[in-house]
C-alpha cells in the first residue's frame, strides 16, 4: 500500500513514546483511592488528556481539578521505564522539522520529559493538552496541528494509537492510520499496521510518501481503495 500526504499528525504516548508502566501505574494508584474499577476506567481513559479522565471520574470540582494537576505532575517528575516505541527513531530521522507535528493530549512539559526520556527532542511543531479547549476525542487537536504546519487537514495523515485519538483524527478529517490491533468501535476506513516499523517513509518535493508493508496493515476494502485515490 502506498499513500501520499502533505504532512504526518503524530500522538506520543502508545506511538511514539512507550509510557504505558508509568501511566498505568499512576492511573492504578489512582483507583484504589477513590474506588474505582482500573480495568473500566484505564480503557476510557486511554489517550485522552488528565484533567479530562479525572473529571469524567469524579465530577468537575475544584478538588477533581486540583488532582488531576497533580497526577500530571506526578507524571511529569517521573520517567523511568519510558522508551521509545519501536521504529520511532526511524520515522523521525525521516521527516523534516516542517512535515510533522506532535499532536498529544500531554501537557507540553510532559511532553518535553516523556520525548527526552525516548531520546527525542520536541519538534518545531505541536499541540498540546493546554492548546485546545476539548481534548481527544474531539477533532480539534487535529485540526490546530494541521493549521500549525499550513497545510490542508484533509491533506494529512495521523498515526495514533488509542481509540479516542483515532476517532479525533477521523473527525478532524484526516486518513488515520492505527499503531496496533482494530479496536471497537474503530471506523472501517482506517487502516491498522502492527507497528511503526512496518512502514518505509520517505519525503519527495515536500510530501510525505509512506509504503506498508505487505501483511502489515489491514482496513476494509473502502478503505483500501479510498487510501490508493489519495
Amino acid at each position: 500500500m502506498h499513500l501520499v500526504f502533505d504532512a504526518l499528525l503524530i500522538d506520543m504516548d502508545g506511538t511514539l513514546v512507550d509510557s504505558t508502566a508509568r501511566v498505568e501505574m499512576v492511573w492504578a494508584h489512582f483507583c484504589r483511592e477513590h474506588g474505582l474499577d482500573f480495568d473500566a476506567f484505564i480503557v476510557g481513559s486511554h489517550g485522552r488528556r488528565t484533567m479530562d479522565s479525572v473529571i469524567d471520574a469524579l465530577g468537575d470540582t475544584p478538588s477533581s481539578r486540583r488532582i488531576a494537576r497533580e497526577l500530571e505532575a506526578q507524571e511529569t517528575a517521573a520517567t523511568d521505564g519510558i522508551v521509545a516505541c519501536t521504529g520511532a527513531a526511524a520515522l523521525l530521522a525521516a521527516l523534516p522539522a516542517t512535515s510533522w507535528s506532535l499532536v498529544t493530549s500531554a501537557g507540553r512539559d510532559l511532553a518535553r520529559r516523556r520525548m527526552q526520556a525516548a531520546r527525542f527532542d520536541l519538534p518545531a511543531f505541536g499541540v498540546y493538552g493546554e492548546d485546545v479547549a476539548v481534548g481527544k476525542p474531539d477533532p480539534a487537536c487535529y485540526v490546530l496541528g494541521a493549521q500549525r504546519l499550513g497545510v490542508p487537514i484533509t491533506a494529512c495523515g495521523v498515526l495514533e494509537d488509542a481509540p479516542a485519538g483515532i476517532l479525533a483524527g477521523v473527525a478532524a478529517g484526516a486518513r488515520v492510520l492505527s499503531v496496533g490491533p482494530r479496536v471497537d468501535g474503530q471506523p472501517d476506513a482506517v487502516i491498522n499496521i502492527t507497528g511503526l516499523d512496518a512502514l518505509r517513509v520517505t519525503v519527495v518535493d515536500g510530501r510525505v510518501h509512506i509504503d506498508v508493508h505487505a501483511g502489515q496493515a489491514g482496513a476494509d476494502t473502502a478503505g483500501l481503495r479510498a487510501a490508493r485515490l489519495r
